[in-house]
């Protein structure tokens, strides 16, 4: 009678490695990113279009609607992109109290993500185009 709590305590001891690891998660700027698309997309995509190139019928003549372009109303740190989404800039609206604190800070991280990857799909001189 003795075994049995022997293997009891076996198989207690068995029980953590035999379930599947857990799935690496993605670090929270990944997640922060992902909520800001969704976020840009509800609020943001009418007048700067759903890829940034604010080429919309709203906003289409207004140069500081592209997001993509490199060219910014200020210097395009986080900070001044934060200030222009909860103060605005005519004829942007502000969203301040539209928008949450942490929905601002994602919806920066998605417009810095935007950005930077139109960056890289820059054609330079000399080089061909996609």
């Amino acid at each position: 009678m003795r075994s049995r709590p022997l293997i009891a305590i076996a198989l207690l001891a068995a029980w953590p490695g035999c379930r599947n690891p857990s799935l690496p998660e993605g670090g929270s700027r990944d997640r922060d990113v992902a909520a800001g698309q969704r976020i840009f997309q509800r609020k943001c995509a009418s007048c700067h279009n759903s890829n940034g190139d604010g080429r919309t019928i709203i906003a289409g003549h207004f140069p500081n609607a592209n997001l993509i372009d490199g060219v910014w109303r200020s210097d395009g740190s986080a900070a001044a992109i934060e200030k222009q989404i909860r103060q605005g800039h005519d004829p942007m609206p502000k969203f301040e109290g539209k928008l949450t604190d942490e929905e601002v800070r994602q919806t920066v991280a998605y417009v810095l993500a935007l950005s930077k990857s139109a960056e890289g799909r820059a054609v330079r001189p000399g080089a061909a185009a996609p």
